[in-house]
């Protein structure tokens, strides 16, 4: 039997992919792709050339996540 996780935030990358976000924990996030094999990430910044500035986010893999374009869900079972 699957657990569900719960989803906090989304981050949709294409029409058939989202990065979740199930927890965060201090300095880390619980995320996954579309709800498979969430994994821990650390709290990081990212350079930003169009802003010319850092912004915060996590890395999920090779991937950079910026805070800024997760929407937050309440309610949602991944």
């Amino acid at each position: 039997m699957k657990t569900k996780q719960k989803v906090i935030g989304v981050y949709t990358f294409c029409s058939t992919g989202s990065v979740l976000v199930h927890e965060i924990d201090g300095d880390r996030i619980l995320a996954s792709i579309n709800g498979r094999h969430p994994e821990w990430c650390d709290i990081t910044e990212e350079w930003n050339e169009d802003k010319n500035d850092w912004e915060s986010g996590f890395k999920l893999g090779s991937f950079f996540v910026p805070f800024d374009e997760v929407m937050r869900v309440e309610g949602m079972d991944g």
